[in-house]
């Protein structure tokens, strides 16, 4: 059961500094979040001008995935299977589906080299309203109290049925800290008190590492 009373405090107690010295950013934490910030700002204008900006943004997925910690060699693999792909399309696919988590998701997961991981911070970054990132702590979290299945990273199926249920998990959490008027924490993202679905899952990511320490 989750304890919806407590997720403005997981939210307030959320840092990630993953590569954050190497691009100049100091590490996101409340209030501010300068890195996420900046990049669901690029990534929004992405979204908005795809269709005449007639780029891909290799550079600014490349900054994702280090803002993300590269774990893995992702950016490497990234980098290795970019000429395997035409980046425009696949990156306008994800763009184009963005409305539906399903086809979202799966073309996301079309882009070279990222996981299912990767796939859905750039998710995260391109529509924050909607959807947060699926990593490893929050999935195993999620699977020992009975929310989430089982993922079989490498299955195409499993990946995207597996994050469609975490967005829907997503919805249903927003809908509760509704109805029990729990509101967000003012911050450098959004100053009112509505969850977006990433704040949700930046809370979420406190909880789970809560869970490893307890």
């Amino acid at each position: 059961m989750l304890d919806y009373s407590r997720f403005p405090e997981y939210y307030k107690n959320y840092v990630w500094s993953g590569k954050h010295k190497l691009f100049g950013y100091p590490p996101d934490d409340f209030p501010e979040f300068l890195w996420i910030s900046s990049l669901e700002k690029r990534f929004a204008w992405v979204v908005r001008n795809y269709s005449k900006n007639n780029s891909a943004s290799k550079y600014l997925l490349q900054e994702m995935i280090e803002w993300g910690g590269s774990q893995n060699g992702i950016l490497q693999k990234f980098n290795d299977r970019c000429g395997e792909v035409n980046l425009f399309e696949a990156l306008r696919d994800v763009v184009n589906s963005l409305s539906n988590p399903s086809e979202a998701i799966s073309s996301a997961l079309n882009l070279p080299g990222l996981g299912l991981a990767y796939a859905s911070k750039l998710l995260r970054f391109m529509k924050p309203e909607i959807y947060g990132a699926l990593d490893a702590n929050i999935r195993d979290a999620l699977k020992i109290k009975g929310k989430l299945k089982k993922i079989f990273d490498g299955n195409h199926n499993s990946m995207v049925s597996g994050y469609v249920k975490f967005v829907r998990l997503l919805e249903e959490i927003k809908e509760g800290l509704k109805t029990k008027g729990i509101k967000k924490p003012a911050c450098g993202l959004t100053d009112g008190g509505t969850w977006r679905a990433s704040e949700i899952e930046m809370a979420l990511f406190c909880w789970a590492r809560s869970l490893k320490k307890a």
